[in-house]
């Protein structure tokens, strides 16, 4: 072979290599979700819910946390009844949680809080949802088109 052609076949290898590399590149970025994933942060909830609570709440952000921390436990324990049926949530709370979160509260803390304050508090938490991403627009529910 002439080194001509030679120089021609190594440049011809590097090129195939190239190619492939770029290939095996393009794939990853392909599986690589190009956006952050959302991050549900305790601390960022309760700051967002105590600048949202009213200023006659006789709630502290200690309260706050305690309320948001019992939801959170809510909710696992219903996800945890039967894995394989996927749990629907009402972010923002319902009649259940709230129950369930002033009963936990009440027996394990010995602290009372008004239902309101609770359903107040998980309103605002369902907003800092809804601010970081984590969940859309309230559906209207109505007639199907």
């Amino acid at each position: 072979m002439s080194p001509a052609a030679i120089v021609a076949f190594v440049a011809l290898l590097v090129g195939v290599f190239l190619v492939i590399v770029a290939l095996f590149v393009w794939q990853e970025a392909k599986r690589r979700p190009s956006y952050e994933p959302l991050e549900y942060v305790v601390e960022d909830a309760v700051k967002h819910v105590d600048a949202g609570m009213s200023g006659n709440s006789r709630l502290s952000k200690a309260d706050i946390r305690r309320v948001l921390e019992y939801e959170v436990f809510y909710l696992q324990g219903l996800a945890q009844d039967d894995r394989r049926n996927p749990v629907e949530t009402v972010a923002g709370g319902h009649e259940a949680s709230i129950e369930y979160i002033a009963g936990q509260i009440e027996a394990k803390h010995g602290v009372a809080y008004s239902h309101t304050d609770i359903e107040d508090v998980l309103r605002l938490e369902a907003d800092y949802l809804m601010a970081i991403g984590a969940v859309g627009e309230p559906v209207e529910v109505g007639e199907e088109e």
